[in-house]
């Protein structure tokens, strides 16, 4: 790994942390806290994330409330022209007629996902009251417009390869695990282009490292000189400045939708990105369990299985990424701490990083490390591919 790789490392790392600000919500839930009842939700959402109230039940003794079925669980006003006015949904056939109950110092969750584009559609301050007894408890949402980037990203990204993710668990008998597969390898495959070229020019900058290296030491100290004469090199062999950076650029924002189409596939949120085709997708009739894993909860049945081998198959990517770049690989220079360091930096990398993953992937759902395990075994046979060309 050479400078070039490491900028790119850093560039995967911002557009990370700017993706996870483009689809995630900001907010978090805030308890409001009573003598005998806790409501947790978020107090601030954007248009098209479901409201879920957690309820906790203080008391020693059960909480039943009547269900409105089909209207939504708790009434909801929108406060409108300086006052409070009841919000009416359509009817909804999915909802239960059953009471809803809380258990003694239990909690429990309640979706309004049925009812969310006639309750919650437009942006606007909302509240949901809940009766007890003689009592009534209140907890107001916000509900604000979706920014530019987020719309973009939704639009273009998130939801359809979140409805391709729906539509081919569908079709694969609702087996959740298939549909994961699936979809990474389909996306992997319109993304084949620009990775080959990414592949190919980090391939390429391998083999020139020699050259670049003879070309710091003639002119070591002129950084100008070393500049020009290393753009001169790079446009002898064919090789854009570019032509890196440009394909992650194209990359990140449909591998990070699929990450998160794959981590809450089946969330109750994620309902109100459906398309109409896909409007009676029967989400209670999925198939969670994939090879003797359950996709939608982490727990010690994989924490010694899936994350070792999801290390193992990095760890095996970045080795063959590397394998020419370790034999061009310069000394230590011992005057120049900042290379020095990037070079200690790069040695502990095919270690690091597949250890990272692997404790990432322990703390999520397994059907992110499904996803992660048939993008990383494709990107392993594709490196193979690229390899075999430029010797």
């Amino acid at each position: 790994m050479d400078k070039q790789k490491l900028l790119n490392f850093a560039l995967i790392v911002v557009l990370t942390m700017l993706f996870v600000q483009i689809f995630n919500n900001k907010s978090v839930e805030q308890p409001v806290d009573r003598d005998d009842l806790v409501i947790q939700a978020k107090t601030e959402i954007s248009t098209g994330t479901a409201v879920i109230l957690k309820l906790q039940n203080n008391t020693s003794e059960k909480m039943v409330f009547a269900s409105d079925c089909p209207a939504e669980p708790f009434s909801v006003s929108q406060y409108t022209n300086g006052e409070w006015v009841i919000k009416t949904s359509t009817t909804n056939e999915k909802c239960s007629s059953a009471p809803i109950e809380i258990p003694a110092h239990e909690v429990i969750s309640v979706s309004y996902q049925p009812w969310q584009h006639d309750l919650f559609a437009q942006s606007g301050k909302y509240r949901v009251q809940i009766p007890l007894g003689e009592k009534a408890f209140f907890h107001e949402i916000k509900v604000n417009e979706p920014g530019l980037f987020r719309k973009i990203g939704r639009t273009l990204f998130y939801t359809p390869i979140y409805n391709g993710l729906i539509f081919f668990t569908k079709i694969s008998n609702y087996s959740f695990g298939w549909g994961i597969v699936i979809l990474t390898l389909l996306v992997r495959l319109i993304l084949f282009v620009p990775f080959q070229k990414s592949l190919k020019s980090q391939r390429k900058m391998q083999k020139i490292q020699p050259e670049l290296n003879a070309i710091k030491k003639r002119f070591e100290g002129n950084q100008q000189m070393i500049a020009m004469e290393t753009v001169a090199l790079m446009k002898k062999h064919k090789i854009s400045p570019l032509s890196s950076c440009l394909p992650i650029l194209i990359q990140m924002p449909f591998l990070l939708a699929l990450f998160w189409a794959t981590r809450d596939g089946l969330g109750e949120n994620n309902f109100v990105f459906l398309y109409d085709f896909l409007r009676d997708f029967d989400f209670a009739g999925v198939a969670t369990h994939f090879m003797g894993l359950d996709l939608v909860a982490s727990g010690a049945q994989f924490y010694f299985v899936l994350p070792v081998l999801l290390a193992v198959t990095q760890f095996s990517q970045m080795k063959l990424a590397m394998h020419h770049a370790a034999k061009n690989k310069p000394k230590k220079s011992g005057t120049n701490p900042m290379e020095d360091a990037m070079q200690s930096m790069t040695k502990m990398m095919p270690y690091f990083l597949p250890l990272m993953i692997a404790f990432f992937s322990a703390s999520m759902p397994a059907a992110v490390g499904i996803y992660w395990g048939t993008s990383t075994v494709f990107g392993l046979a594709q490196q193979l591919v690229v390899n075999r060309q430029i010797k």
